[in-house]
């Protein structure tokens, strides 16, 4: 069997810290800070990998720009 390739493993992980998470929320259960870091450097590794192979998105330029507060 190959090796999958770093965007499938990103794409693994994200849906395992996704069912992690909406396990916690369905099921009102506490998750530790290490398990919130952990779920967070994978959330972050799989946005590398994303970065790493898809193009940036093109930038979109407003037409009738205005002042923000």
């Amino acid at each position: 069997m190959p090796e999958p390739s770093p965007l499938d493993r990103a794409t693994e992980n994200l849906r395992q810290t996704q069912r992690q998470l909406l396990d916690a929320a369905a099921f009102g259960k506490q998750l530790s800070p290490e398990q919130l870091e952990r779920a967070a450097g994978r959330i972050g590794e799989a946005l590398r990998a994303y970065a790493g192979v898809t193009p940036a998105p093109a930038r979109q330029v407003c037409d009738r720009p205005r002042r923000h507060r």
